[in-house]
């Protein structure tokens, strides 16, 4: 189909000095070998006169300050070879043109709707979407590996943590009529650093650290001991502290020995 454009002529006119009046002139403007037809028809405008064709193109000194560009055609909408059935199925469309197409896959799949082309974009009555959307991210991860149908749409993906850190669960899930369930988390690592000397632990690193969900067992000096809870008696020689998401975890008192032994 071959379309034709009205070019529309909005002429302005402007009062120049005589001692800068230029006396070039600009013929039609260029569309690109698109058919033109300018409205009024002449075959050359005044410098200082306006074109306007969708944006404005000015008579600068014997030339167009903006090259006129002709309405675009348009390739085949996004998702046409996979997921979409046109009519008429061609590889280019001009502009104005419609079609029909059926939807073949995700929550519209069987639906039909109708397209225009327009300047170079399809407006359409509705979206013919994939199966399912893109994988969630995580934070502090990325997905590995990933399984495609047919399509190309990923269907299953397997996570991984960046270093130190942990999933919170198996890394791998899948999606199930169009939706994902939720992804795993990246946990932090617990750093066990050295604690102040008031609290008499023993052969303490000075830097050390626990993934997530590791215990490490800390030692009272000789001669100390330590508590569980609040009340109850100092009477252990060795605390277990358990890594939770960045925070050390233990009992009701801090992991402290004292030489109050009862």
């Amino acid at each position: 189909m071959k379309s034709s454009l009205t070019l529309l002529c909005l002429v302005v006119w402007v009062n120049v000095d005589a001692s800068s009046a230029q006396t070039e002139y600009c013929g039609k403007p260029e569309g690109e070998g698109r058919r033109m037809l300018p409205i009024p028809d002449r075959e050359r405008y005044e410098n200082g006169d306006q074109v306007e064709y969708g944006c404005l193109a000015t008579c600068k000194n014997g030339e167009w300050d903006k090259t006129f560009k002709g309405k675009d055609s348009c390739s085949k909408p996004e998702g046409a070879d996979t997921r979409m059935l046109l009519i008429p199925d061609r590889e280019r469309y001009e502009n104005g043109d419609k079609i029909d197409y059926g939807c073949l896959s995700g929550p519209n799949r069987g639906s039909r709707g109708k397209a225009t082309c327009k300047n170079g974009e399809w407006s359409k009555t509705i979206e013919c979407q994939a199966s399912c959307p893109d994988p969630p991210p995580i934070t502090n991860g990325d997905f590995t590996k990933e399984k495609r149908d047919v399509e190309g749409v990923i269907t299953e993906v397997s996570y991984q943590c960046k270093i130190t850190f942990t999933l919170s669960s198996k890394g791998s899930i899948r999606c199930l009529n169009g939706k994902w369930p939720s992804p795993p988390k990246c946990l932090r690592q617990c750093e066990i650093s050295t604690f102040d000397a008031e609290y008499n632990l023993q052969n303490l690193p000075k830097k050390h650290n626990i993934a997530h969900g590791e215990k490490k067992t800390l030692q009272c000096k000789e001669g100390y001991y330590h508590k569980l809870k609040r009340y109850s008696p100092w009477n252990i020689e060795e605390i277990e502290v358990k890594c939770d998401d960045g925070e050390l975890q233990y009992g009701e008192h801090i992991p402290i020995c004292s030489h109050r032994y009862s």
